[in-house]
């Protein structure tokens, strides 16, 4: 499952290098190239959602996802044409959720494994980033390549049991749980319309070389190592969240590579230390703690999709300090959102499950 989510933290740590990449060789503008991230998302989105409501999740099913996302990878290196290659995208977007849904079904049941799944993310990135902007220099096809041989281990491993919930077809009737998975989706949207294309903003408005770009990401998938790590041992996760907000804006806005780097740090240590608490606030009010695994997976996945459509329009009339703003402010709605839901459950009782 580690393997797996590795696979799958390259793909989405890919997006941001692979933009002007894909937009130079296919002649189309910034905007449309943020298409790969729609594509991907959208159906990551609708297989990890609609999945759980008719199957469980099972070993088989896991090696099979990484297969067709090995596949979808390996064929995009070789395509010429700009609408076969958003095809591909939504097969490895599908093969995406289905990976992700099954890892954090099993993941939700146990704290220690949610801390592994929840490092797995950021420390691919670390690792990664710095290998995607030397790829990406070369041209997309060596980060498809890189994709491909970074999801060979997730295909050969061999699969061990994994927990299998009974399903039921109930739901938890909690309200607060719907409100947490609109704040997940608030916080994707808004996050992902500004990161994706922090690396364009950063070269145009602060002149900051692709080297200090890529260690920007470097270091914040470096501080989300840290906070996945520390992020069952408070239990304030919306006040991280809003956090998020004023980093997101400091990195475009804050004018030099200080304020860059140091967005970008904070982004990603408060972003990580939030994200598990909230999952543990869905799990607190399920029936099961698998059941809102997919849900907010998709919800998360969903926001990812619509992000870089609103940020692409800002994008390609090069308006980033606007960009920087409205995401900025959209992340630290989802934070006030997840502190309401929070406050509201000390003081009133529970919804029956």
């Amino acid at each position: 499952m580690v393997a797996a989510a590795v696979a799958l933290a390259a793909m989405f740590a890919a997006t941001p290098f692979l933009i002007p990449e894909v937009a130079a060789r296919y002649g189309v503008s910034e905007g449309s190239a943020g298409l790969i991230s729609v594509a991907q998302v959208a159906s990551f989105a609708l297989f990890s959602f609609v999945l759980p409501k008719f199957r469980s999740p099972s070993g088989r099913l896991l090696r099979v996802a990484a297969v067709v996302f090995l596949v979808a990878n390996l064929l995009s290196v070789f395509m010429s044409i700009f609408w076969m290659l958003i095809g591909l995208r939504v097969v490895a977007g599908a093969a995406a959720g289905t990976i992700t849904w099954i890892v954090w079904a099993e993941a939700m049941g146990d704290r220690r494994s949610m801390a592994s799944i929840s490092a797995a993310g950021p420390m691919t990135a670390f690792v990664g980033s710095p290998i995607l902007a030397q790829f990406a220099e070369r041209g997309d096809q060596w980060v498809y390549g890189f994709l491909t041989v970074i999801a060979i281990p997730a295909v050969v491993t061999k699969v061990g049991d994994i927990r299998t919930p009974v399903r039921t077809g109930r739901v938890s009737r909690s309200r607060s749980n719907r409100v947490l998975l609109f704040a997940l989706f608030l916080l994707a949207m808004a996050g992902s319309s500004l990161f994706v294309f922090t690396a364009t903003a950063a070269k145009q408005l602060i002149a900051l070389s692709p080297t200090a770009i890529s260690l920007g990401y470097s270091f914040n998938a470096a501080a989300g190592l840290l906070g996945a790590r520390l992020a069952t041992r408070h239990k304030r996760p919306g006040w991280w969240m809003a956090s998020t907000g004023p980093a997101a804006v400091a990195t475009i806005l804050g004018g030099n590579a200080f304020w860059y780097f140091g967005g970008m740090i904070w982004w990603g240590f408060a972003f990580w230390m939030a994200v598990p608490g909230v999952l543990q606030m869905l799990s607190d009010r399920s029936l099961d703690p698998s059941e809102r695994a997919g849900d907010a997976q998709a919800f998360m996945a969903m926001g990812r999709s619509f992000g870089p459509l609103v940020g692409g329009g800002f994008a390609d009339g090069g308006a980033y300090a606007s960009l920087a703003i409205v995401a900025g402010a959209g992340l630290a709605i989802s934070g006030a959102t997840v502190i309401g839901v929070q406050e509201g459950r000390h003081r009133l009782p529970p919804t029956p499950l």
